[in-house]
């Protein structure tokens, strides 16, 4: 398994139960498990570094309210002027159209834009189930 090392961030913000801000801090990832957390330059053999010299290192941000499908409906004439209820009932006639392709492509892109802000968690509310699609939940969540 990969380790990876984090060094020399002018701040770590920890997030831990103390809420520690660690100036000059180093993190090191053995995989996907953090396994160390230092206040300073450490000498570890790690097979990637990573400088965070006048960088801040931060926690992945959970996004709990997504709806992933819509990446591909921003900007539609006719509804992006329109208040919520007309927005919903415009673009509802254009959502019962999706499928398995167009959810992919909109996971695909929602997720990138989501970990492009920082956020490496998110919950998607997918509520649309148009027919002849039976395997349209599958399809989003397998491609991303």
């Amino acid at each position: 398994m990969a380790r990876t090392l984090y060094r020399n961030f002018d701040l770590v913000a920890t997030m831990d139960g103390e809420r520690r801000e660690i100036r000059g801090g180093s993190v090191l990832v053995d995989g996907n498990v953090i396994s160390a957390v230092t206040d300073g330059q450490v000498a570890i053999k790690a097979d990637h570094v990573i400088d965070g010299e006048g960088k801040i290192l931060l926690p992945g941000f959970v996004n709990t309210h997504h709806h992933l499908y819509q990446t591909l409906f921003r900007n539609v004439p006719g509804a992006s002027e329109s208040k919520l209820f007309d927005w919903l009932v415009f673009l509802y006639e254009r959502w019962k159209g999706l499928d398995d392709e167009a959810v992919r492509i909109s996971a695909a892109i929602g997720c990138s834009e989501l970990l492009l802000s920082g956020a490496t968690t998110t919950s998607d509310h997918f509520y649309l189930f148009p027919r002849g699609y039976p395997r349209i939940f599958e399809i989003g969540r397998a491609h991303v």
